[in-house]
């Protein structure tokens, strides 16, 4: 490589820059397999980010668990660190209800039902986010990286700088300062970088096959899953059926109403006076002073200022600049909130701003 000197390939660098001087064009058939290999490899890398955004939807979570995961492995105890499934935290809140309504409920029975089916519906999404990510992403970002990145892009890097130390030397030959030889060595090694850039963007849009069967494994895998939670979901509707038959079947209580509770003993006369179900009689007109009127306090709008620009990833969130008021509509759990700004209403993280006026 040839060192970078001043007069050298920066000095063509900036002359192309400015327009004093033009560089060896390349090859249209070379300049369009540069297009197709970087459009290629921008479609695997927006697969994968979307893929785990599907997968894991919460990008608070997502941030977490992969802090976790960096702080685990530099302590060396790097351990598989689990999504929080939403169909496990229903099933939990659901098998914790029914069991304050008490074993004898058959409503509670179901509710017991519906929480393990939610369960094991999350047991069946975390395998799915195993396999996905071991069989789909991860190859797929190690195709990206070393094929594209480091060699596909590291010979294009290489040879845009012996492409400019080969121009900078025919100018310099055309004005007798460099020999045939040393202008035969820059385009020797000019072609040699180009060469192996056009091999290597060849073998990887050429693998097309194989980028599709890897979208076959992907489908198969979403395939398997949604069976799964099928029969899941067909077990636990014959579950419930079998717990409302339980509940038509148990004998019901005669419905009575209960003995009226009135702290107003009536006197043995028949003088009437007013129990506490039985309409009171207006108070007449100048009867005596009216109590006063409470003045109205107008309660602030619940209200937030934005820390941080958030970039709304789905239809469901705000798109949020720093310094932005939004109003809050409700909190949705500790990591997220419903609010509305400039007449759209969305969901935004909890630690993107500061609450001003508390809901």
């Amino acid at each position: 490589e040839w060192p970078l000197r001043p007069g050298g390939k920066s000095a063509q660098f900036m002359n192309e820059k400015m327009g004093k001087s033009v560089g060896s064009k390349l090859d249209e058939e070379f300049v369009e397999l540069e297009r197709i290999t970087d459009a290629t490899a921008k479609c695997m890398e927006n697969i994968n980010n979307k893929v785990m955004d599907f997968l894991q939807p919460n990008p608070v979570t997502r941030a977490k668990l992969a802090s976790l995961a960096t702080y685990a492995r530099a302590r060396g105890t790097a351990a598989e660190i689990q999504y929080p499934q939403t169909e496990r935290q229903v099933g939990e809140i659901l098998t914790r209800s029914a069991q304050e309504i008490g074993d004898d409920s058959s409503y509670g029975q179901a509710v017991v039902e519906l929480g393990e089916g939610f369960m094991k519906l999350a047991d069946v999404k975390d395998s799915l986010d195993c396999d996905i990510k071991q069989n789909f992403l991860d190859p797929m970002e190690q195709t990206i990286k070393t094929e594209y990145k480091d060699n596909i892009q590291g010979h294009r890097k290489k040879m845009s700088s012996r492409r400019l130390d080969y121009d900078y030397k025919i100018s310099q030959h055309e004005k007798g300062k460099v020999t045939v030889d040393e202008l035969q060595v820059a385009e020797d090694k000019f072609n040699e970088s180009m060469q192996a850039a056009d091999m290597g963007m060849k073998k990887f849009v050429q693998t097309e096959e194989e980028h599709i069967h890897q979208l076959m494994a992907l489908v198969g895998f979403m395939k398997n899953y949604h069976e799964h939670s099928l029969t899941i979901l067909e077990e636990i509707k014959g579950r419930l059926q079998s717990a409302a038959y339980s509940a038509e079947a148990k004998p019901k209580q005669e419905i009575r109403p209960i003995a009226r509770i009135s702290s107003i003993q009536r006197p043995a006369n028949n003088v009437n006076i007013s129990g506490p179900s039985e309409p009171r009689a207006m108070k007449p007109a100048g009867a005596g002073p009216a109590p006063p009127i409470k003045p109205v306090v107008n309660k602030p709008v619940p209200s937030a200022r934005v820390l941080f620009d958030f970039d709304a990833e789905n239809p469901t969130e705000l798109d949020l600049k720093e310094d932005d008021m939004v109003q809050l509509i409700k909190q949705i759990d500790e990591n997220w909130y419903e609010g509305e700004i400039n007449g759209r209403q969305g969901f935004f993280p909890t630690n993107y701003v500061e609450v001003i006026n508390p809901l």
